[in-house]
């Protein structure tokens, strides 16, 4: 007996560029790219300096601190979740790196030591969120103080200094490995794919969406609700601690403040690249398009000679477009999926 089997047809050209467009049109970062595109043309005839090699390579060498710390907020938005700690558990990471460095530790010690503290922070944020019941925002809200102020009392408001190593030039983006790549722009590059793949590619990945849509629905699903969380802030606090071992291989040096302000940029950056602050929505390629538009904001004024007391207005103003664009993006994605429907 002969069993006839369907033959698998292959897309044609034409279908695949339409479901390529609709992949854009699905996709909000795609709307501040479209925006990102326009005022880069507008500066590079306005602005001879912008466009140079040199000057695209500090703005990519310069996003790489938000970067990290984007990725890790993006996670925790789309379990549903705020992490307000970021910026002083980074501060708190680098501290550590430094302060390790000082007392005759080898590199590696150092940095797993920070990744240690970042982690570590991360599970007693979610141990707080999940098993005691408090508010994400005041529990990560308290971290901040905490954390913050372990570091000022332990450096005594000074600055820790003198504990770079020739290796770590490298790995703070100091110096270049080839033309101008960096370790720091291979490393967000690696984790960034990483991150991507766990929440896009995986079982384990789909349940943070399904718990920042509806932590109910998805406890009804048999899904531990609250080990996601948890897993969600723990990935937070170690993206914290990166950023926290870059920026104090970028700097030099580690002031008790280094961290201050930090915590706004990331959830700006996450929530200009399509993260939702009602959870079950975001992607890491959008965390990135915001780390860049924040950083090329702040390169913007800084080459336009902007004011410093106007630069908070400025980035501000900039994220409303951002969030506008976005939303704009959405609308046109939705208005021509009912014309095709």
């Amino acid at each position: 007996m002969i069993t006839l089997t369907p033959e698998r047809v292959s897309p044609t050209t034409n279908e695949r560029v339409s479901a390529l467009r609709v992949r854009i049109l699905r996709d909000p970062s795609f709307g501040i790219l479209a925006l990102l595109v326009v005022v880069c043309g507008v500066m590079a005839f306005t602005e001879p300096t912008f466009a140079t090699a040199g000057n695209l390579t500090n703005i990519i060498n310069a996003m790489m601190t938000v970067s990290f710390l984007a990725i890790g907020m993006t996670v925790v938005l789309i379990a549903g979740g705020l992490d307000l700690s970021v910026g002083s558990v980074m501060a708190l990471s680098a501290g550590v790196v430094a302060s390790c460095l000082n007392n005759g530790m080898p590199l590696a010690v150092a940095f797993v030591a920070a990744l240690g503290v970042g982690a570590g922070i991360g599970l007693v944020n979610g141990l707080l969120i999940t098993k005691l019941g408090i508010p994400d925002f005041i529990a990560t809200l308290a971290m901040l103080g905490l954390a913050g102020g372990f570091l000022l009392y332990w450096t005594a408001g000074v600055p820790i200094l003198g504990y770079m190593t020739d290796a770590y030039y490298y790995i703070g983006g100091l110096r270049q490995i080839a033309g101008p790549v960096t370790v720091p722009m291979l490393l967000v590059l690696a984790v960034g794919v990483a991150v991507s793949i766990l929440l896009r590619r995986t079982t384990y990945g789909v349940k943070f969406y399904a718990v920042g849509s509806s932590p109910t629905g998805a406890k009804n699903a048999g899904i531990r609700v609250d080990r996601i969380k948890i897993a969600a802030y723990v990935i937070s606090g170690l993206m914290a601690a990166i950023a926290g071992i870059h920026i104090a291989g970028r700097t030099t040096t580690v002031p008790p403040l280094i961290g201050n302000g930090y915590e706004i940029s990331a959830i700006a950056a996450a929530v200009i690249g399509g993260a939702s602050l009602f959870g079950g929505k975001g992607r890491v390629i959008g965390a990135l398009v915001g780390a860049l538009t924040l950083t090329l904001t702040r390169n913007i004024i800084n080459l336009t000679g902007v004011e410093s007391s106007w630069q908070a207005v400025v980035t501000g103003l900039v994220l409303i477009l951002a969030v506008l664009a976005n939303q704009a993006w959405s609308g046109i994605a939705r208005s021509i999926g009912a014309s095709r429907s």
